[in-house]
């Protein structure tokens, strides 16, 4: 079980790494370091093929890596240098010239620098994209993805955008049934028993009790 903390840690290192840096090869700019911007300028330009995305100030497609959807930084080290942070001086909020839906705001890097973030993502460009208007960082590993103005909320924030779920009204419990009495028994009609007077002492015209009388 020692043994196996430790491999386990080094493939999900391994596969982080991957993810960040292997399927992308351009390096333009590549190992070089992003440089903060005292404002940074987000943008949203129409793509044709993915519709609206965020861009900076230069045209610069911008993207998030989706292990990071906790809110944390995962992309440092050679992955930052294929994936440039969009950074900011101190904790300057980003600016955006067009009205977006999300929330803009920034995140602290493990370097210290300060990152900006849309929906709680931190932002990046890619070093592979060699102007403005590329995208040529989409889907990069199954986990780069152009980052959108409607892009899927981080899900760390209770505040970010996210209508609460209608809750459902709990039904009342049945009411129970009221037990109606049963119904009265009805008695029998007393067969009328005809009367007799054939004047002896039984009264039953039967034969003669002794009496005299028939």
């Amino acid at each position: 079980m020692k043994l196996l903390k430790p491999l386990l840690a080094a493939a999900g290192l391994a596969l982080l790494t991957a993810a960040c840096g292997s399927a992308a090869t351009p390096s333009a700019h590549s190992g070089a370091a992003a440089t903060p911007i005292p404002r940074p300028v987000l943008n949203e330009t129409a793509d044709a093929a993915l519709g609206p995305i965020l861009t900076d100030a230069q045209g610069r497609t911008l993207y998030r890596f989706l292990p990071e959807k906790d809110g944390k930084v995962h992309c440092t080290g050679q992955c930052a240098g294929i994936w440039l942070p969009l950074l900011v001086k101190g904790t300057t909020t980003p600016t955006h010239d067009v009205a977006l839906s999300g929330s803009v705001g920034t995140v602290a890097r493990p370097d210290g620098t300060t990152q900006a973030t849309y929906y709680e993502w931190p932002l990046y460009t890619y070093s592979g994209d060699k102007k403005g208007g590329e995208t040529s960082g989409q889907g990069v590993a199954g986990m780069w993805f152009a980052q959108t103005a409607t892009a899927p909320v981080d899900g760390d924030n209770d505040n970010d955008g996210t209508p609460a779920p209608t809750p459902v009204a709990a039904q009342p419990p049945p009411q129970p049934q009221a037990q109606q009495p049963p119904a009265p028994q009805q008695q029998p009609t007393p067969v009328p028993v005809p009367g007799f007077n054939d004047g002896d002492a039984d009264n039953r015209g039967g034969p003669n009790d002794g009496d005299g009388n028939r």
